[in-house]
């Protein structure tokens, strides 16, 4: 338990939280990711004597940077999108623009530009597993390979 701050006496710190913090993870970046209050978060940043969270954005040098910054990897090789998402697509924002986590997957996984939509092809949500992002050409490819392994085209 620490104190909050708020002359209400001790809080109980969540776990999660607290290592999120302790990570350096952004305060609305924490609330998104385990669904909690924002002020909760701050609550918990002071609770714990850490630094208030900064306004503005976090500058990355590039953008494969920006888009790890918004990643965390799981035991079983995918990789997981942590940022947010604009119409279902995961989205970030670096030096003022908004890219789509996709294109930048493809691109650090393949070495080239994507050629067409971009997807992961894993079914796991969330996922951006450099290595599980497909551009168009690549799904048809994979939809032959299937198409000649089973006699019939799997739906990617």
């Amino acid at each position: 338990m620490a104190d909050d701050g708020t002359g209400g006496g001790p809080m109980k710190i969540r776990a999660d939280i607290a290592e999120l913090l302790h990570a350096g993870h952004r305060d609305n970046a924490i609330a998104q990711r385990l669904g909690a209050c924002p002020k909760t978060i701050a609550r918990h940043r002071q609770a714990l004597g850490l630094p208030k969270d900064t306004p503005g954005r976090t500058s990355h040098a590039s953008l494969e940077d920006a888009f790890r910054a918004h990643t965390e990897p799981t035991d079983d090789g995918h990789l997981l999108w942590t940022g947010g998402y604009n119409t279902g697509i995961p989205t970030f924002r670096h030096k003022g623009r908004r890219h789509s986590a996709y294109p930048i997957a493809y691109r650090i996984g393949h070495g080239r530009e994507p050629q067409g939509r971009c997807r992961p092809d894993c079914g796991r949500p969330g996922c951006v597993e450099p290595a599980h992002v497909d551009d168009g050409p690549g799904r048809a490819r994979t939809r032959a390979t299937f198409a000649a392994i089973f006699g019939t085209e799997r739906s990617a």
